[in-house]
């Protein structure tokens, strides 16, 4: 059974001509048991191979479902 998780990853890499370059990437993803969160940052950097060898400013892998919140009462 698969689970979906919301990967967000920031990159940065700096540019000889001064400045740098960013990117983010944010999808929900589907992943098998036993995936680890290092495959998941391993599966994002391989979406962003512009920015091969940049700085991680970002990463998160989480459950894309939020527990039942109880309803409030008025």
């Amino acid at each position: 059974m698969t689970t979906k998780f919301l990967v967000i990853l920031t990159l940065s890499v700096p540019r000889s001509s001064g400045g740098s370059q960013q990117a983010t990437l944010a999808r929900v993803v589907p992943v098998e048991p036993g995936t680890t969160r290092a495959d998941l940052l391993t599966w994002a950097l391989g979406k962003l191979p512009d920015l091969r060898g940049g700085d991680i400013l970002f990463f998160s892998a989480e459950p894309n479902t939020l527990p039942a919140w109880p309803e409030v009462q008025g």
